[in-house]
């Protein structure tokens, strides 16, 4: 592989030399036909054969004419034996136009060491000598030609012989060159490779981390920003996504987090949900100083998984209260119930007295309902998550659910069977329990029918699959809409307050979120539950559980 990849680079190396010496050829020989057409050098060229002059330049111009136009179709890319056929052409029409000339004395011999070069920068070891013998042998037999035949003093050897030692010196030399060269050129290439390898990897690893990055230069223009980013600043859901050469205004309270940095560079900027977004994001500020510019590197955080962190301290610490005041308050109530159960008996035939008693009970058991879902949210176990369809899923809790609620009607819409998820099975169990019974009972107070409807789809913005819990009744007001999830908030005089709260501290802890979505024209309002990547968001030890999950 290496082998090939080195031939590969010697040719185009040749390609680009090649060009330039086909070009200086021509150019050389339609200089050489002009001078004696023009008779600017008349002393110099075609001096004792005009017509052997004439006859060679002619040729010489369109031999070169036609090797140029054959290797140009070619790209310039040739095998060794048509390199070897020009040097070879250039060798005998230049000794021609010498001897023509009156031989070593016109000085045209010394073209012959350009040729001699370009033979050793094309070729190595012995064809490189080889280019060199026979220039040397032609110089040497024209002399003896012009010698012999033209009556010239012998003193024209011994020149001959001091220009074939230049080109053999200009051969070694050459090719001294050529090997550096080539040298140098494939370092170069390796170079050039392993830097676009590494450039490819840091695009790859910046592009795949879950950490929002984005670099600014000093007009607040976006160089470059990674899919992470996107997703977590919302950009789908703003029509305009952000990319490199936009503005980083765009985005008005990330650069109210930017403005607040340059200014207070030593404070910690507070977390903000950014305009388009619905998660709760860390914005940390860094300067780039390379070549003297002052570029700005943004890094973006998700807060889910801290606050999944605060949640399970929370819990803990709810636990350890509620584990110590349990008993506390149960013991005084059970007694309460008890009494109010004796009492009950006592004064059977009384009716004020049974109203009474049954006020007692009622809020008795109200109380402890109280308790018991204190204690279910802080004796939660750690999460354990799991990967899985969630269709199926589905399918399989709606058999469940029916068994618990024979009376509820619950339809499932779920055409995408590819959705999956990871999340606590147990948890998730817990969560639709709870929002379907809210469902079938707001539905049965608006329409006299138990019924509720279960829709699971693909998020257009981030492509995250999502779960609408969506009942027929008229909707949350809208006063009551920012306190849903406040824990003890109800409207129900039976209810606690924690039903909601419950669930979406359950999906926190899944790295998921809740929210409610209220009615928009003919579409009911509903709770969806916009559910985390599978692959993403969790934490390193939980990405190998992708087992299914059977409840």
């Amino acid at each position: 592989m290496e082998q090939s990849q080195s031939i590969f680079r010697q040719d185009r190396l040749n390609a680009r030399l090649l060009r330039i010496y086909l070009y200086y050829r021509l150019i050389l020989a339609l200089l050489l036909l002009a001078s004696f057409w023009g008779e600017v050098a008349d002393d110099l060229v075609g001096r004792i054969d005009p017509r052997l002059f004439s006859v060679t330049a002619i040729a010489y111009v369109l031999l070169c004419m036609a090797t140029l136009a054959v290797c140009r179709r070619h790209r310039f890319e040739v095998r060794s034996p048509t390199l070897f056929f020009i040097l070879l052409t250039d060798i005998i029409s230049q000794t021609l136009l010498m001897h023509a000339s009156g031989g070593l004395a016109s000085g045209l011999g010394y073209l012959l060491l350009v040729t001699v070069a370009a033979g050793s920068i094309f070729f190595t070891g012995q064809l490189a000598i080889l280019v060199a013998a026979m220039a040397s042998i032609c110089i040497i037999l024209e002399s003896a030609t012009t010698l012999l035949f033209l009556e010239q003093k012998g003193g024209s050897i011994f020149p001959a012989g001091i220009l074939g030692i230049l080109l053999f010196f200009t051969s070694l030399i050459f090719q001294g060159l050529n090997r550096a060269l080539r040298t140098a050129q494939e370092q170069a290439d390796r170079e050039s490779e392993q830097s676009a390898q590494l450039q490819k990897l840091n695009e790859l690893i910046v592009s795949r981390m879950l950490t929002g990055i984005i670099v600014i230069d000093t007009g607040d223009k976006i160089e470059l920003i990674n899919r992470a980013a996107v997703e977590l600043l919302g950009g789908h859901r703003s029509g305009v996504p952000l990319a490199p050469g936009q503005d980083i205004h765009i985005e008005p309270r990330l650069y109210k987090q930017l403005v607040r940095w340059r200014s207070y560079p030593w404070l910690r900027t507070p977390p903000f949900t950014p305009k388009y977004g619905d998660i709760e994001l860390q914005a940390n500020f860094t300067r780039l100083d390379e070549r003297g510019e002052n570029r700005t590197l943004i890094f973006l955080e998700d807060l889910r998984a801290a606050a999944q962190h605060a949640q399970q301290l929370k819990l803990a610490s709810l636990g350890r209260l509620t584990g110590s005041i349990a008993h506390e308050i149960r013991n005084p109530l059970g007694a309460i119930s008890h009494a109010s159960q004796l009492l009950a008996e006592h004064n059977n035939a009384d009716p004020a007295a049974a109203k009474l008693t049954d006020i007692i009970d009622r809020h008795s058991r109200r109380v402890n309902h109280i308790i018991e879902n204190v204690l279910g949210l802080s004796r939660h176990k750690p999460n354990s998550l799991q990967k899985f369809n969630l269709r199926d899923w589905l399918k399989r809790f709606l058999e469940d659910y029916r068994e618990y609620a024979p009376d509820a009607q619950v339809e499932l819409d779920a055409q995408n069977r590819q959705l999956q998820a990871t999340f606590d099975p147990g948890h998730l169990q817990q969560i639709l329990t709870n929002l379907l019974d809210n469902a079938v009972r707001h539905t049965r107070k608006a329409t006299g029918e138990a019924r509720a409807r279960l829709r699971l789809t693909r998020d257009t913005d981030d492509d995250l699959p999502t779960l609408d819990v969506i009942d027929m009744g008229p909707g949350v007001p809208r006063e009551h809409r920012g306190k849903l999830f406040e824990p003890f908030f109800t409207t129900e005089p039976e209810g606690t307050g924690l039903g909601l709260y419950i669930a979406r501290e359950l999906c926190t802890i899944n790295f998921a979120t809740l929210k409610y979505l209220p009615p928009q024209g003919d579409e009911p309002g509903c709770f969806r539950l916009h559910f985390a990547h599978p692959d993403k968001l969790l934490p390193r030890s939980e990405h190998a559980k992708t087992s299914g999950a059977d409840h």
